[in-house]
């Protein structure tokens, strides 16, 4: 095999909403009234990717994980990503997943995607309760920091990982492994730095070009 591991971006790319935070909040009607002026202030540069974090984890204080965790639960991926994940599996190909998205979707393609590793930012619990605090594994913009682990973890080179993604968040992905995706990308950059576009949002046109250039 030319390549051996394919890392992948969760929010956006397997799954079709394009933010954990963001989901959350629509589901329990925080959205509009409160976090969306977080993000604004984020993106603006007025406040810190710690300081946005927090903010957005401080609203859940007291909730039970568990009901955060069954929020997730109907969460829909891609068209066609499991199915296609699934083929990719079992060709031999390592599969990782990193997020700047929050737990609970990397704990479930853990469990029904058989990923072999995933790494995502955490809402802290104590007794099963969130404690308002958050875990930041991943800051905004900063996958390639992990890179190095990864690559440690399943003895790999970077011309042997092909990584798929959709936003801003994914382009220092994009600049490192041999091969990149952008999968119906919202960033004009990485759109234009990776090596393959996939401007339908079926994970099949994904398969159909991971199995091409592996094998050239």
């Amino acid at each position: 095999m030319k390549y051996k591991l394919i890392i992948f971006d969760i929010d956006g790319t397997i799954t079709r909403h394009i933010s954990s935070w963001r989901y959350i909040h629509e589901k329990l009607g925080l959205w509009q009234k409160r976090a969306f002026c977080y993000q604004e202030q984020f993106f603006a540069g007025k406040i810190s990717y710690r300081k946005f974090c927090e903010l957005d984890a401080a609203h859940w204080k007291g909730m039970s994980e568990s009901r955060i965790r069954r929020i997730f639960d109907s969460v829909l991926y891609s068209r066609n990503a499991a199915a296609c994940i699934k083929k990719l599996r079992r060709a031999g190909f390592k599969l990782v997943a990193i997020s700047t998205g929050l737990q609970f979707m990397p704990e479930r393609i853990m469990k029904e995607l058989k990923f072999d590793y995933a790494l995502s930012n955490r809402l802290i619990s104590r007794n099963g309760r969130l404690t308002g605090g958050v875990k930041i594994n991943i800051a905004h913009g900063a996958k390639d920091k992990i890179l190095r682990m990864i690559f440690k973890r399943f003895d790999v080179k970077p011309h042997e990982v092909i990584c798929v993604g959709d936003s801003e968040g994914d382009i220092p992905l994009a600049k490192i492994c041999g091969h990149s995706i952008a999968f119906n990308s919202s960033s004009e950059e990485l759109s234009k730095i990776s090596d393959y576009n996939c401007k339908t949002r079926d994970f099949n046109e994904v398969l159909k070009n991971i199995e091409a250039v592996n094998n050239e």
